[in-house]
């Protein structure tokens, strides 16, 4: 009997010990836990051809941007404005372009105004593997079978070859690229990357290296050059801006120039519009 109320003692002295390890003592030592740092998001990699100084290759900069068009669709517009120093518009040559991926059909239009220019509208359309150019000078329309995948009454041309422009501006972004003095190239600000849904930077110039890359005909002079662009870490030139002045004939005639790709992977062209 004796025996039983020692076991009974005993087995109430470890339940109250448990008890009291499991909720604690007033003297117990609080640990406190400290969150694990969280890293930060690396930065984008600049663009092929780009470091943080400056354009560092720009055939491969041109090269990564085809690249990035070959096989999406999007839409291009491009604008190009000449005026002499009291405002007279010279010239005003706009362009927009729409295509599927691979340059299965598009649309392509421009349009030409200005004082010393005949008015113009090119309009190209590829579908169902053909080309069709309308050219509309001074009111007066032609319309031109341009190329046919088959090479039935026009040349078997390929897609791209068939336009009246090279969609990609390649050879015109390599001519910027090497002639401006590219110094800072900066990730952009959030609602600008928010606006292109990209990780991008914002090219800035100073002046120009070679002044002769920026006139698209001969000048005399050229001067008060200004260059931007907006790249994404896979060489997409998603949009550049350009300005100078040029003296041709003893005119001085002020050149501006903007392009922008945009709607990429949701461009539909719009064939009634062709």
């Amino acid at each position: 009997m004796r025996r039983a109320a020692v076991v009974v003692l005993l087995a109430g002295c470890l339940v109250t010990a448990g008890c009291t390890g499991l909720v604690g003592s007033p003297d117990a030592t609080t640990e406190t836990l400290t969150p694990a740092p969280v890293p930060e998001e690396p930065p984008a990699r600049v663009a092929p051809g780009l470091t943080e100084a400056g354009v560092s290759d720009s055939d491969a900069l041109t090269r990564a941007h085809v690249a990035r068009l070959a096989n999406v669709s999007y839409t291009l517009r491009h604008t190009r404005t000449v005026r002499t120093g009291d405002g007279d518009v010279r010239l005003r040559q706009t362009t927009v372009f729409r295509t599927g991926a691979n340059y299965r059909e598009y649309v392509a239009r421009r349009t030409v105004t200005g004082t010393n220019v005949p008015e113009t509208e090119l309009r190209t359309r590829w579908a169902d593997g053909r080309a069709i150019q309308l050219t509309t000078v001074n009111g007066t329309t032609r319309r031109e079978i341009v190329a046919d995948g088959r090479g039935i009454g026009a040349p078997p041309l390929p897609p791209r070859e068939a336009l009246f422009f090279e969609p990609t501006y390649n050879s015109r972004l390599t001519g910027l690229f090497d002639g401006a003095n590219v110094t800072d190239v900066s990730p952009a600000r959030e609602e600008v990357r928010q606006t292109y849904g990209a990780p991008v930077y914002r090219l800035r110039a100073d002046g120009a290296t070679d002044r002769s890359q920026f006139p698209v005909a001969p000048a005399e002079r050229i001067g008060d050059i200004g260059f931007t662009a907006v790249v994404g870490p896979e060489g997409l030139v998603y949009d550049y801006g350009v300005q100078y002045t040029v003296v041709r004939n003893g005119t001085t005639l002020r050149v501006t120039e903007s392009l922008r790709y945009g709607e990429l992977g949701t461009t539909t062209p719009e064939f009634a519009d062709g």
